[in-house]
């Protein structure tokens, strides 16, 4: 009977796993580092390949979940405690709140000038898919005196 008992928590466990898993519609993994010497908008690499646009396809129109982590820093003058870089997240080329407009931080400077202060940080919002392809941009911004982006050691999820 001990045997069997363990012969069907494994399989519970077994399908416990794989119900998990089968929910991940897309997930990106970008290792490595990338910077932009601007404060301008600019999409953000989300795979190693450096693909700016993700594309999954859904069978069924609905909502899911979307998690975004990335290690971050910005650099900006000396002193400047108010910069900050945000982020747009864009589902099907729609700015999801709340990431629309500037005001919504992902990062800040610590009043040293150049990259440092490195934090990771992450966003989970719900978003809206269609029946087919869907697509999933980020764009970064710098706000208030940041002179330079930096988004490292970055993953996104998509799930049911």
């Amino acid at each position: 009977m001990n045997a069997l008992n363990r012969t069907l928590v494994a399989a519970l466990l077994i399908g416990a796993v794989g119900a998990a898993v089968a929910g991940v519609r897309v997930n990106a993994v970008r290792p490595s580092n990338w910077s932009a010497a601007s404060a301008a908008p600019v999409f953000v690499p989300l795979n190693s390949a450096g693909a700016t646009t993700i594309t999954f396809n859904s069978t069924v129109a609905g909502r899911k979940v979307l998690t975004y982590s990335a290690e971050c820093s910005i650099t900006a003058p000396a002193g400047n405690t108010s910069a900050w870089l945000d982020l747009d997240i864009l589902v099907n080329g729609v700015t999801m709140p709340p990431t629309v407009g500037s005001s919504d931080a992902f990062c800040g400077a610590n009043s040293t000038a150049g990259y440092d202060g490195w934090m990771r940080n992450s966003i989970t919002i719900v978003i809206p898919v269609v029946v087919g392809a869907n697509t999933i941009r980020i764009q970064a911004r710098g706000n208030a005196g940041t002179t330079g982006l930096w988004l490292s050691d970055s993953a996104l999820v998509v799930h049911d």
